[in-house]
Protein backbone atom coordinates (compact mmCIF):
# COMPACT_ATOMS: atom_id res chain seq x y z
CA UNK A 1 0.00 0.00 0.00
CA UNK A 2 1.36 3.34 -1.39
CA UNK A 3 2.80 4.88 2.46
CA UNK A 4 1.32 8.37 0.97
CA UNK A 5 -2.41 7.06 1.64
CA UNK A 6 -1.28 6.47 5.53
CA UNK A 7 0.38 9.72 5.84
CA UNK A 8 -2.75 11.63 4.80
CA UNK A 9 -4.18 9.90 8.31
CA UNK A 10 -1.84 9.09 10.60
CA UNK A 11 0.59 12.05 10.43
CA UNK A 12 0.76 14.02 7.26
CA UNK A 13 2.37 13.56 4.28
CA UNK A 14 6.20 13.12 5.01
CA UNK A 15 8.10 10.59 2.95
CA UNK A 16 11.09 8.45 4.28
CA UNK A 17 12.80 8.52 7.41
CA UNK A 18 10.27 11.09 8.52
CA UNK A 19 7.47 8.46 8.33
CA UNK A 20 8.69 6.62 11.14
CA UNK A 21 8.78 9.48 13.16
CA UNK A 22 5.69 11.36 12.02
CA UNK A 23 3.50 7.91 11.41
CA UNK A 24 2.89 8.03 15.30
CA UNK A 25 2.73 12.12 15.56
CA UNK A 26 1.25 14.55 14.20
CA UNK A 27 2.04 17.80 14.50
CA UNK A 28 2.28 21.61 15.23
CA UNK A 29 -1.34 22.98 15.05
CA UNK A 30 -3.61 25.45 15.82
CA UNK A 31 -7.21 26.06 16.63
CA UNK A 32 -6.63 25.96 20.24
CA UNK A 33 -9.27 25.94 22.17
CA UNK A 34 -10.21 24.20 25.58
CA UNK A 35 -13.21 21.62 24.80
CA UNK A 36 -14.68 18.64 25.67
CA UNK A 37 -11.81 16.20 25.44
CA UNK A 38 -11.38 15.51 28.90
CA UNK A 39 -7.93 17.68 30.17
CA UNK A 40 -8.33 16.00 33.57
CA UNK A 41 -7.79 12.59 31.62
CA UNK A 42 -4.23 13.95 31.12
CA UNK A 43 -4.88 12.77 27.04
CA UNK A 44 -6.86 14.41 23.86
CA UNK A 45 -9.64 12.39 23.14
CA UNK A 46 -12.24 12.14 20.17
CA UNK A 47 -15.91 11.74 20.05
CA UNK A 48 -16.37 8.21 19.38
CA UNK A 49 -17.55 7.79 15.51
CA UNK A 50 -16.42 8.37 12.01
CA UNK A 51 -14.08 11.68 11.33
CA UNK A 52 -12.24 12.61 7.84
CA UNK A 53 -8.77 13.36 8.22
CA UNK A 54 -6.85 15.82 5.19
CA UNK A 55 -3.24 16.18 4.62
CA UNK A 56 -3.28 20.45 4.17
CA UNK A 57 0.24 20.59 3.71
CA UNK A 58 2.40 21.16 0.56
CA UNK A 59 3.18 17.78 -0.06
CA UNK A 60 -0.54 16.43 0.33
CA UNK A 61 -1.82 18.10 -3.55
CA UNK A 62 -3.91 15.39 -4.89
CA UNK A 63 -4.31 13.29 -1.86
CA UNK A 64 -7.55 12.09 -0.96
CA UNK A 65 -9.17 12.09 2.71
CA UNK A 66 -9.68 8.95 4.82
CA UNK A 67 -12.11 8.55 7.05
CA UNK A 68 -11.37 6.48 10.05
CA UNK A 69 -14.03 5.09 12.97
CA UNK A 70 -12.80 5.66 16.45
CA UNK A 71 -14.70 3.94 19.03
CA UNK A 72 -15.05 4.43 23.06
CA UNK A 73 -11.25 2.80 23.58
CA UNK A 74 -9.45 4.21 20.76
CA UNK A 75 -8.17 7.23 22.92
CA UNK A 76 -6.60 6.26 25.82
CA UNK A 77 -3.66 7.48 28.32
CA UNK A 78 -1.13 5.02 26.23
CA UNK A 79 -2.66 5.23 22.62
CA UNK A 80 -4.29 8.32 21.74
CA UNK A 81 -4.44 10.90 18.42
CA UNK A 82 -3.23 7.25 16.37
CA UNK A 83 0.29 7.37 18.63
CA UNK A 84 1.04 4.89 20.75
CA UNK A 85 3.51 6.09 23.16
CA UNK A 86 6.83 4.42 24.00
CA UNK A 87 9.88 2.52 23.05
CA UNK A 88 9.03 1.40 19.53
CA UNK A 89 12.02 0.62 17.14
CA UNK A 90 14.29 3.31 16.51
CA UNK A 91 11.80 5.92 17.79
CA UNK A 92 10.73 7.14 21.55
CA UNK A 93 7.58 8.30 20.95
CA UNK A 94 6.30 11.14 24.18
CA UNK A 95 2.74 11.41 25.07
CA UNK A 96 0.68 14.86 24.29
CA UNK A 97 0.38 16.85 27.21
CA UNK A 98 -1.85 20.14 28.02
CA UNK A 99 0.74 22.99 27.36
CA UNK A 100 -2.04 26.31 28.09
CA UNK A 101 -4.71 25.73 25.18
CA UNK A 102 -3.14 23.05 23.55
CA UNK A 103 -1.60 19.50 23.73
CA UNK A 104 1.77 19.08 22.73
CA UNK A 105 4.04 15.96 21.96
CA UNK A 106 7.64 15.25 21.13
CA UNK A 107 8.86 11.99 19.26
CA UNK A 108 13.01 11.41 18.84
CA UNK A 109 13.87 8.43 16.45
CA UNK A 110 17.37 7.47 14.93
CA UNK A 111 17.46 7.44 11.14
CA UNK A 112 21.20 6.30 10.69
CA UNK A 113 23.66 8.88 12.43
CA UNK A 114 20.47 11.32 12.07
CA UNK A 115 18.56 12.02 14.94
CA UNK A 116 15.03 12.94 13.75
CA UNK A 117 12.81 15.16 16.59
CA UNK A 118 9.08 15.88 15.84
CA UNK A 119 7.72 18.03 17.80
CA UNK A 120 3.42 18.35 17.72
CA UNK A 121 0.77 20.84 19.41
CA UNK A 122 -2.53 19.61 18.86
CA UNK A 123 -5.58 21.43 19.60
CA UNK A 124 -9.46 21.53 18.51
CA UNK A 125 -12.32 20.72 20.53
CA UNK A 126 -12.00 17.22 19.66
CA UNK A 127 -15.36 16.75 19.05
CA UNK A 128 -16.47 18.83 15.84
CA UNK A 129 -13.10 18.90 14.33
CA UNK A 130 -8.98 19.57 15.22
CA UNK A 131 -6.32 20.13 13.71
CA UNK A 132 -2.40 19.18 13.64
CA UNK A 133 0.65 20.85 12.49
CA UNK A 134 3.96 18.61 11.96
CA UNK A 135 7.99 19.80 12.28
CA UNK A 136 10.32 17.02 11.84
CA UNK A 137 13.81 18.35 12.05
CA UNK A 138 17.26 16.34 11.39
CA UNK A 139 20.38 16.60 12.60
CA UNK A 140 23.01 16.22 11.23
CA UNK A 141 21.09 16.98 7.29
CA UNK A 142 19.49 13.99 6.15
CA UNK A 143 21.59 12.86 3.48
CA UNK A 144 23.68 16.22 4.05
CA UNK A 145 21.06 18.18 2.56
CA UNK A 146 17.39 17.78 4.33
CA UNK A 147 16.90 19.55 7.92
CA UNK A 148 13.13 19.78 7.87
CA UNK A 149 9.82 19.04 7.22
CA UNK A 150 6.36 20.13 7.77
CA UNK A 151 3.38 18.70 7.61
CA UNK A 152 -0.55 19.31 8.72
CA UNK A 153 -3.81 17.53 8.61
CA UNK A 154 -6.93 18.52 9.56
CA UNK A 155 -10.14 16.18 10.50
CA UNK A 156 -13.75 16.68 10.94
CA UNK A 157 -16.67 14.86 12.82
CA UNK A 158 -19.01 12.98 10.41
CA UNK A 159 -20.90 11.30 12.68
CA UNK A 160 -21.49 7.33 13.66
CA UNK A 161 -19.45 4.98 11.65
CA UNK A 162 -20.59 3.12 8.73
CA UNK A 163 -22.38 -0.25 9.05
CA UNK A 164 -19.77 -2.53 9.27
CA UNK A 165 -17.05 -0.55 10.56
CA UNK A 166 -15.21 -1.56 13.55
CA UNK A 167 -12.85 0.42 15.99
CA UNK A 168 -9.69 1.75 13.93
CA UNK A 169 -11.05 1.04 10.47
CA UNK A 170 -9.50 3.69 8.18
CA UNK A 171 -11.29 3.75 4.69
CA UNK A 172 -8.63 4.38 1.78
CA UNK A 173 -10.49 5.82 -1.08
CA UNK A 174 -10.26 3.46 -3.80
CA UNK A 175 -8.13 0.99 -2.43
CA UNK A 176 -9.86 -0.90 1.15
CA UNK A 177 -10.28 -0.71 4.55
CA UNK A 178 -7.17 -1.23 6.91
CA UNK A 179 -7.63 -1.42 9.97
CA UNK A 180 -4.50 0.26 12.60
CA UNK A 181 -5.73 -2.19 15.44
CA UNK A 182 -4.82 -5.41 13.98
CA UNK A 183 -3.56 -4.53 10.71
CA UNK A 184 -6.18 -6.46 8.53
CA UNK A 185 -7.17 -5.28 5.13
CA UNK A 186 -10.37 -5.47 3.25
CA UNK A 187 -12.42 -4.19 0.83
CA UNK A 188 -13.94 -0.76 0.58
CA UNK A 189 -17.42 -0.63 2.23
CA UNK A 190 -20.38 -0.02 0.47
CA UNK A 191 -21.40 3.78 0.84
CA UNK A 192 -24.63 3.49 3.15
CA UNK A 193 -23.89 6.02 4.67
CA UNK A 194 -23.77 6.31 8.77
CA UNK A 195 -25.82 4.20 11.43
CA UNK A 196 -28.67 5.86 11.82
CA UNK A 197 -29.68 6.49 8.18
CA UNK A 198 -27.72 10.28 7.97
CA UNK A 199 -25.66 11.25 5.71
CA UNK A 200 -22.62 13.17 6.62
CA UNK A 201 -22.22 17.01 6.28
CA UNK A 202 -21.01 18.06 3.04
CA UNK A 203 -17.44 19.33 2.83
CA UNK A 204 -16.68 23.07 3.86
CA UNK A 205 -13.73 25.21 4.37
CA UNK A 206 -11.93 24.98 7.63
CA UNK A 207 -12.44 27.92 9.79
CA UNK A 208 -9.09 26.95 11.49
CA UNK A 209 -5.92 28.93 11.38
CA UNK A 210 -2.83 27.35 12.35
CA UNK A 211 -0.88 29.01 15.17
CA UNK A 212 2.62 28.48 16.70
CA UNK A 213 3.08 28.24 20.49
CA UNK A 214 6.55 28.78 22.43
CA UNK A 215 6.82 25.32 23.26
CA UNK A 216 6.11 24.26 19.46
CA UNK A 217 9.00 25.96 18.66
CA UNK A 218 11.64 24.17 21.54
CA UNK A 219 15.09 25.75 22.89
Amino acid sequence: MPAQLLRSHRLGGLAGPALAAVFVLHGVAAHAQPGPSNPLDGYPKRKPGLWEVRSTGAQANGMSATQYCVGEHTDERDSHLDRAVGAKGSCNLGPFKRAGLAWVAESVCKEGKTSVVSKAVASGDFQTDYRIDTVVTYDPPLAGIKREDKEALEARYLGACLLGQKPGDMVIPGMGTLNMIDGTFRAEPAQKGPAGGKKPPPAKSSSIQPIMTEDAHGS
